[in-house]
This record gives structure tokens, sequence and C-alpha cells, in this order.
């Protein structure tokens, strides 16, 4: 099994400290960056895949570090920027035979590749069509198709839903699944049901540290007993401030009843996102 590791990992832009000395490890399977915008997760994405020079610690795979490995390892690892770059004027199949190339795939092998990605997203019937005739979240398809082409060891996504409907995002969910056992897979985001129920691992952050690092399941034990669900009933103004609300449910992070009526909830993803997140919770700073 590969393994990624970052140590110390951190950025400065001038007097701005955008990763304080950030370490993990990513291994085959699917690891999930989870934390809100201007946490640091396209930050560590950017380093990783040398897109941007860190300013500090250390990148390395199975003990190598990476930029000694050089093309040896840009060959074996794909990225979907957030807001992928395309040539308007190309169709997909010509886009996508463009990028096998540059993923130094054999010609006769590019266009079964093609065809088997394009599938993979529900965009096989748009094969000839111009990019320029597609709408944002065909694009956000796209790029998924270019980034999982030739099924690379360590592919990173960057916010891979935007853009996505509903049924779209459940089909990414499936692919993710499908390569979880051959690479390394990293997902950013702050949309906690993109990965809550297909991550191996989660890595919350919260302005550019890592808060909370584990396996869903043992970081849920952490906050077992602390999670409320309160009757709409009973949301005063007092508390209301302190209510996030997750499907049908209005809920509170609390160490004790904080309403009359309040019901302790088996604790999700989600709840460790705002427990994460919440300075206030539980009377101080979350750990």
């Amino acid at each position: 099994m590969a393994v990624l590791e970052i140590k110390n990992l951190s950025k400065k832009y001038g007097r701005k400290t955008a990763l304080k000395g950030i370490s993990c490890e990513f291994r085959t399977g699917i690891n999930a960056l989870l934390g809100p915008n201007g946490a640091g997760k396209t930050t560590i994405m950017n380093c990783i895949s040398g897109v941007l020079a860190k300013s500090g610690g250390s990148i390395t795979l199975d003990g190598q570090d990476v930029f000694r490995m050089g093309e040896a390892y840009r060959a074996r690892l794909s990225y979907q920027f957030q807001y992928q770059p395309f040539y308007p004027s190309y169709t997909a199949r010509e886009f996508l035979c463009f990028i096998g190339l540059l993923k130094g795939m054999e010609r006769s092998a590019i266009n079964d590749e093609i065809k088997k990605v394009l599938s993979l997203v529900n965009l096989d019937e748009n094969i000839d069509d111009k990019i320029k005739s597609f709408s944002g979240g065909m694009k956000q398809r796209l790029a998924i198709a270019q980034t999982i082409m030739n099924e690379p060891e360590i592919l990173i996504f960057d916010e891979p839903s935007a853009g996505l409907d509903p049924f779209e995002r459940e089909q990414f969910k499936r692919i993710m699944v499908r390569l979880r056992k051959k690479s390394i897979i990293i997902i950013s985001t702050h949309i906690v049901s993109d990965i809550d129920t297909i991550c191996d691992e989660l890595i919350l952050l919260n302005k550019g540290s890592v808060v909370a690092n584990d396996s869903p399941e043992v970081l849920c034990k952490h906050i077992k007993g602390f999670v409320w669900d309160i009757p709409k009933s009973e949301i005063t103004d007092e508390i209301y401030q302190h209510i996030y609300f997750e499907d049908d449910k209005s809920k509170m992070l609390s160490h004790t009843q904080p309403t009359e009526n309040a019901k302790l909830s088996e604790p999700t993803v989600n709840d460790l996102y705002f427990y994460c997140q919440s300075k206030n919770a539980f009377g101080g700073e979350s750990k």
C-alpha cells in the first residue's frame, strides 16, 4: 500500500501563513480534506502536486522525496483543479486525447480509455461536442474524466462536486469507490455529504492547521454524548445562534441537555465538522 506523507508542511505568502506545520498521511483509499473556505485545503494540494513551492517541511511518497523523484512522481499523479482550464474549441474527444498524450499513454489505448471515462461521467453522448457548448456541470464532469484517465496512483480532486446535480454527485462517489483499492484519492471539500459515507480517512482543517485526523468512525466517538436533537418548538432566540440543521433535524453541541426535550443523537461527520469549526463548543476551543 502506497503512502504519501507530509511532515511539518508550511506555506507563507509574505507575512500571511497559510499552512502552519501540517503533518498527515494519505494512504491507498479515499482521504478527505474537510474544512471551510480558507482552511488551507487547496494550498495543501497545490504543494503536494508541485503547483506551489512549499515554505517548509517535507512531502514523501513511500519514503522518497517527491520533488527529487521529479517526472517519475508527476507521472503517478493526476489533479483536478477547482477551476479547471479547458480549450473551448476542442471537442471532448480531442481534449481527452491531448490529456492522454500528456499522461504518456499509448495512442492505441487512448480512444478506448476516452470512451470509458466519458461513459463513467455520463458524457459519452457528447464525445464530439465542443467544450464551449458545455454547461458548468458538464465541464466539471469532463474535468473528473480527465483526472481519472489511465487510473493514476495518486488522484487529487479540489471541490469536485461544484456544479454537479445530486445524481452526478452520487455518480462521482461511485467512481471513487471503484478506484479506492488502486489509488491514493485525496478529495478536498467543504460539503460534508460529498465524503461522509465514502472516506476512509478524514482530515479536518481550520485556519491552516489540522484539527483532527482519523477514520470517521473513530472521530465520531470523541463527540458521542455531546450531540443533541432540538425540538423546533424549543429553539429560542437564546440558543438559535448555536443551532445547525441536518436533513430534517435541528441540532446542537453541548455537554449538558440544552432544552427540556432535547434528545441525544448519534454523531455524524456533519456534527464533527461543526464541532471542529466552533470556537465556543464545549466551553472552549475545539480539539
